[in-house]
């Protein structure tokens, strides 16, 4: 695994999924040149996604683009995993990850139980997400995932957005296959060996993360910090805002009508937050849509 994937937003409307707006918003980053795309993480919303709502966005992805897949698999019922994977392996996933289990905070007996049943679950390779500030810990330290991986544990790689470099090294020197996953350290990261990243911000400027990826391949880094500064700037203006829906504003705002996020799970921006948003974006000498 290589290259830009997009940490797929999932838009919602009326409470329902709002498959034209998916349908349209992965043709139009399939056009920008993006290597494969991620569903039901953070920016999916994919904790709050029934498997029904899965089933449907992987129709329409699977629909809409010919590019690599890889499906975020987590679930509070195991049943539910057991389902998404399945689902996962049906529209030709390249791989599956998944965050440890939350809210009781595993130990590490925990953590290599959970992982060894999902590598028996399936033949895709299995990539650990570690995303501290949502799950409450830092699951994949360099030294634990070497533990997990002298324990036995098939863990081909792993998602990390702590936006840590160091650690970022020290996963590529286990020699497992890593992905970043915190736009404001993609090209750091890829200096430090990382094979690409996982991306949000994809999203919202998929040619300036191509482009950058471009830059950085062809070793002018000059122009890729560049845009990593741009990149860093627009994640920057959400920053505050609570939930994944400060993404799906920016979409609105620079590329065409996008849906929202799932209520009453997470809240959409208001009208003086979005303007605020505009704002910002103008300030960044970018062109928001009236």
């Amino acid at each position: 695994m290589e290259g830009i994937f997009v940490a797929l937003a999932i838009p919602f409307k009326n409470g329902k999924l709002d498959e034209e707006s998916l349908a349209k918003h992965v043709d139009s980053l399939t056009k920008a040149g993006v290597d494969g795309f991620y569903t039901f993480g953070t920016t999916s919303q994919g904790p709050y996604l029934t498997l029904e709502e899965r089933r449907a966005a992987l129709e329409v992805i699977s629909r809409n683009t010919n590019r690599q897949l890889v499906v975020h698999v987590f679930s509070f019922d195991w049943q539910g995993i057991v389902e998404t994977v399945r689902l996962a392996e049906k529209h030709g996933t390249i791989a599956i990850s998944s965050i440890p289990p939350i809210y009781y905070g595993p130990d590490y007996e925990v953590l290599k139980r959970y992982y060894e049943k999902l590598t028996q679950l399936t033949k895709l390779p299995v990539f650990i997400y570690n995303i501290p500030r949502n799950t409450g810990f830092n699951v994949t330290p360099p030294d634990l995932m070497a533990k997990l991986l002298s324990d036995g544990v098939k863990i081909a790689g792993v998602k990390d957005s702590t936006g840590d470099v160091a650690q970022i090294m020290g996963h590529v020197r286990l020699g497992i296959t890593v992905l970043n996953g915190s736009d404001s350290t993609i090209l750091p990261a890829l200096m430090v060996g990382a094979k690409g990243c996982i991306s949000a911000m994809s999203n919202v400027l998929p040619d300036v993360i191509r482009s950058m990826f471009d830059e950085f391949k062809a070793g002018r880094l000059q122009s890729a910090m560049e845009k990593q500064d741009l990149i860093a700037r627009v994640r920057e203006l959400i920053r505050d805002y609570p939930g994944v829906d400060g993404y799906y504003k920016l979409i609105h705002l620079l590329r065409y009508d996008f849906g929202t996020v799932k209520e009453p799970y997470l809240r959409p921006l208001s009208e003086a937050e979005v303007q605020k948003l505009r704002d910002g974006l103008i300030r960044l000498g970018l062109k928001p849509r009236v």
